[in-house]
C-alpha cells in the first residue's frame, strides 16, 4: 500500500510539474509578435539609412549656403569699393 501511495504521489508530481505545452492561440501571437518585430526592424534600418542621407545632404546644403554667403560678402564689398571711388 506504501508503495502504491507513493507512486501515485510521484505520477501526480510529474503530472503537475511536467513541461507545459504553448496552445496553438499563443504560438500565433508569438508568430505575429515576430513578425511585427522583423517589420519594425526593416523599417528602423530603412529610416536610419534616410537620415544619412538627408545628414548628406544637409551638409552639403550648409556648405553651398556659406559658399553663398562668401560670394554675397565678396560682391557686396566690391560694390562698396567701387561706389566710394565715384
Amino acid at each position: 500500500m506504501v508503495k502504491f501511495l507513493s507512486v501515485l504521489l510521484l505520477l501526480i508530481f510529474f503530472v503537475g510539474c511536467g513541461p507545459k505545452w504553448a496552445k496553438k492561440e499563443t504560438m500565433d501571437a508569438l508568430n505575429e509578435a515576430r513578425a511585427a518585430l522583423q517589420s519594425a526592424e526593416a523599417k528602423v534600418s530603412e529610416l536610419e539609412g534616410e537620415k544619412a542621407q538627408l545628414l548628406a545632404q544637409k551638409a552639403e546644403l550648409e556648405k553651398e549656403i556659406a559658399n553663398l554667403s562668401a560670394e554675397i560678402d565678396a560682391l557686396q564689398t566690391k560694390i562698396e569699393t567701387r561706389c566710394k571711388k565715384r
